[in-house]
């Protein structure tokens, strides 16, 4: 297996060396990183306060497929009041911070 491991660590080099050389597609990617990081700090909150999928609907007035859709679909993103409420209900607050360099 290590043969198959290579192929992919080196797939995945000339991924981002093309990445890197398209300003274009490096911004998109860039964005796509920084949604993919906060539908998963997302999921790690309600995990973190022992909530189901459900539970944060029931809680929020949500609908259960809004509350996935959150989490895992890149294609919708949700409004700011989603987002509120959902955070609100795990019991955790929104803060903006400076960007770390």
């Amino acid at each position: 297996m290590p043969f198959v491991k290579a192929n992919i660590t080196e797939e995945k080099k000339m991924i981002q060396e093309l990445i890197d050389s398209d300003p274009e597609l490096k911004k998109h990617n860039d964005e796509w990183n920084k949604e993919y990081e906060f539908r998963k700090k997302l999921v790690l909150a309600r995990k973190q306060s022992g909530l189901t999928q459900k539970e944060v609907s029931m809680i929020t007035g949500l609908d259960q497929r809004a509350i996935s859709r959150a989490e895992v679909d890149s294609e919708v993103s949700p409004n700011i009041k989603t987002i509120i409420k959902y955070i609100d209900a795990l019991g955790f607050q929104l803060d903006i911070i400076p960007k770390q360099t």
